[in-house]
């Protein structure tokens, strides 16, 4: 199993976690520390990805540009 799988699988069972106990109206969850650090872990891991992937984005928006010069495009 890839660690991309293993990050979005740790995530949903915390969101499934929590909405079992929202249905219930709990007011509280309790979770081990084994999941606390698997959900912090894919959380960091999502995040650093995001980071990257908009300073990629930020980098191509730089290097592209567009100029108008009596109506042509160039």
């Amino acid at each position: 199993m890839s660690t991309k799988v293993d990050d979005t699988l740790h995530l949903k069972n915390f969101i499934e976690t929590i909405n079992r106990a929202d249905n219930s109206r709990q007011r509280e969850i309790k979770i081990d520390i084994e999941l606390a650090k698997r959900v912090r872990n894919a959380l960091a891991t999502l995040l650093i990805h995001y980071v990257e992937i908009q300073s990629r984005r930020e980098t191509s928006e730089e290097q592209s540009s567009l100029s108008m010069d009596g109506g042509n495009f160039k």
